[in-house]
């Protein structure tokens, strides 16, 4: 049994979320840390590590970050939210930290780890995960750890494209999932939509910015032009998550990030296109393809956890 505590920080572009996690993997105290200042690199550590600091006796801290992480050093390559580029996060926190055993990983993965932890993966060995928000974001459990590939930068399902001259994508590629099958993406066609009075009205309430929970609320209420841009972006989605499902065979999918919470008018068509894609798919077994259980905690859970996903 671990003598301490675990700590998990989920380091967004607004906040910083810190929480203490149990033998239960349980958050059972949180500080929250206003980061929507955006302070210098060194500034921002300094002042989480204090924070983490006061919390008593540390057995470990697992650090969850947007951005992609170089291998074998912690460097942030970029975290665009945050403004930091080509920064060693792991060096930086040993000037507070000292001898605490600290574990760095993408924040996707940390949401991945949490939902196998104590959501809607515990006790399944395989989960592919999809964060839906303003990217696509992603991580694979193989067999109860976290899958990094060859080269240690694990995957990233968001820019597999589905469409080879489609949408330019800010990564510099064409036709990636995350332009079609984003909450971003979603939004988008809404404003974009010239067919919908319900929808055109929505968006002027909210100051010209549309919403995905906008283009499921006017769906829901019967809306043609809601309904046909949620059938594409569906689709969107479908052809990604059965790409997926072929590639890493694995036996759950989660879905997380807002869009998660549409319900069965997400998730019973999604299944069926995704399944009819997939070959063998009767043969191999049907994943089940599920939304995630912990919402913003799933970070703070995973990153505690990240000892367990990475050794």
């Amino acid at each position: 049994m671990v003598k301490g505590k675990r700590i998990g920080v989920d380091l967004g572009g607004t906040t910083a979320k810190i929480g203490v996690v149990n033998e239960n993997n349980e958050i059972v105290e949180r500080i929250i840390l206003p980061m929507d200042h955006k302070p210098p690199f060194e500034e921002a550590i300094k002042a989480i590590a204090e924070a983490i600091l006061q919390l008593g006796d540390i057995a470990s801290v697992g650090f969850g970050v947007p951005s992609t992480l170089i291998p074998g050093s912690d460097i942030i390559i970029h975290a665009n939210n945050l403004g930091w580029k080509n920064a060693d996060i792991r060096g930086e926190l040993k000037k507070y930290l000292k001898d605490i055993p600290v574990y760095i990983a993408n924040d996707a993965d940390c949401a991945a780890v949490g939902e196998m932890m104590h959501g809607a993966a515990m006790g399944v060995g395989n989960t592919l995960m999809l964060t839906l928000g303003t990217g696509v974001g992603g991580s694979f459990i193989y067999q109860n750890k976290l899958f990094l590939g060859g080269n240690g930068f694990g995957f990233e399902p968001g820019h597999i494209s589905i469409e080879r001259n489609g949408i330019s994508c800010t990564c510099g590629n064409r036709g990636c999932l995350e332009c079609y099958a984003s909450a971003t993406a979603l939004a988008r066609a809404a404003v974009e939509c010239k067919e919908s009075a319900l929808l055109a009205r929505l968006i002027d309430e909210n100051h010209g910015k549309a919403n995905a929970k906008m283009v499921f609320g006017a769906a829901a209420a019967g809306d043609h032009a809601a309904n046909r841009i949620l059938d594409d972006y569906i689709n969107a989605l479908a052809v990604g998550v059965a790409n997926l499902i072929t590639l890493f065979g694995p036996d759950l999918v989660v879905i997380g990030g807002g869009v998660s919470g549409a319900g069965e008018r997400l998730f019973a068509p999604l299944r069926e296109l995704a399944y009819g894609m997939v070959d063998g798919i009767d043969v191999m077994g049907r994943p089940p393809i599920v939304p995630a259980q912990l919402g913003n905690d799933a970070g703070i859970i995973g990153a505690a956890m990240l000892d367990y996903a990475l050794n």
